[in-house]
């Protein structure tokens, strides 16, 4: 026997069907059909018919795209989503709906935020079943960020970003992620996590095992002159001189400091997981070989990302303190 619910979820069905159909006299009235599609699901999802209730949403904003209620069409979608992906678990179904809802509410015109949301609620969806899939959406929503003016509100996804690809071990493409969140923190005049960028860059290249490109990153961000008289900056330079020294002891020190806590958890965790292939305690001259001197009012000297003899740097560059402690 059928609930009072599911009676009238067919009812409204049988309307919106009606509704939708041309004749030789009359056109399709979608606004209509919009509505009693909407009610119908609404129905269907109460007589726990979810199935139909998915169908039904998708009709209603299949609907109100005729009419060009695009926002209206992206609720549709959403509400799709959300039942495919809470009640039936179907994650294929709930990533798509979120899809073509990311995609309405970004035609709508007045919502880039709710279209970048959409496809970030697929990305943490495909987290544990697709891999490239995640990092694709994640990235997308970040593009519809930096596309449409909305840089402050892309710091979360950076980071959500950013975790995730260091949880799949994805040390580079995380790099890549902070480098661009620095040029985003750049636009928006915003030092302080500008600053932790830097920092963040430098963990996760040296986490890599990668000095030379840590050497270069190092140059690059020596350009900026806030930049380099910050603390992050002459942290992330003395991290990176005691793994080219070879320094274990000194280069764990330093990923305990307070600056480096301040960083995301993923990150901050990471620093001190770091290991200097044939690490020991270096001597006290190859401290003396600095790569950078920082901070300094000059810019940051180039290098090839192999450290320069004893004698030479020390003749370039002061010498360093071995217990100098930024913090």
């Amino acid at each position: 026997m059928e609930s009072g619910s599911l009676k009238l979820a067919h009812a409204y069905a049988k309307d919106a069907q009606k509704a939708s159909k041309s004749s030789w006299f009359s056109k399709p009235e979608w606004d209509t059909a919009a509505q009693y599609w909407d009610k119908a699901a609404v129905s269907y999802k109460t007589a726990l018919h979810f199935e139909e209730a998915i169908d039904c949403h998708a009709k209603a904003s299949d609907a109100f795209t005729k009419i060009n209620a695009l926002y209206l069409a992206a609720k549709g979608y959403e509400s799709a989503a959300i039942i495919a992906e809470k009640q039936l678990k179907d994650h294929s179904k709930a990533v798509t709906y979120y899809c073509k809802s990311s995609d309405m509410f970004r035609s709508q015109g007045s919502s880039p935020d709710r279209a970048a949301e959409m496809l970030e609620k697929a990305a943490k969806i495909c987290e544990d079943v697709d891999t490239d899939q995640a990092i694709q959406l994640y990235d997308s929503a970040l593009g519809i960020y930096e596309t449409e003016d909305r840089l402050r509100l892309s710091m979360g996804t950076f980071r959500k970003l950013t975790t995730y690809l260091i949880e799949k071990n994805r040390l580079l493409e995380a790099a890549d992620v902070q480098m661009r969140l620095y040029s985003v923190c750049d636009q928006t005049n915003n030092r302080y996590e500008g600053s932790k960028c830097c920092l963040a860059v430098i963990v996760l290249l040296l986490a890599f095992g990668d000095n030379v490109a840590a050497n270069k990153k190092m140059d690059e961000f020596g350009q900026s002159v806030s930049l380099l008289h910050s603390d992050e900056f002459a942290l992330a330079d003395q991290m990176l001189q005691a793994y080219t020294d070879g320094d274990q002891q000194r280069l764990a020190q330093l990923a305990l400091s307070q600056k480096v806590s301040f960083l995301d958890s993923s990150i901050s965790r990471l620093a001190t997981r770091i290991h200097v292939p044939g690490g020991g305690v270096a001597s006290s001259s190859a401290h003396a070989s600095g790569h950078h001197m920082a901070p300094a009012p000059s810019a940051v000297s180039p290098s090839n990302g192999a450290s320069a003899p004893a004698d030479s740097a020390a003749a370039s560059a002061p010498p360093v303190d071995d217990d100098d402690d930024l913090l």
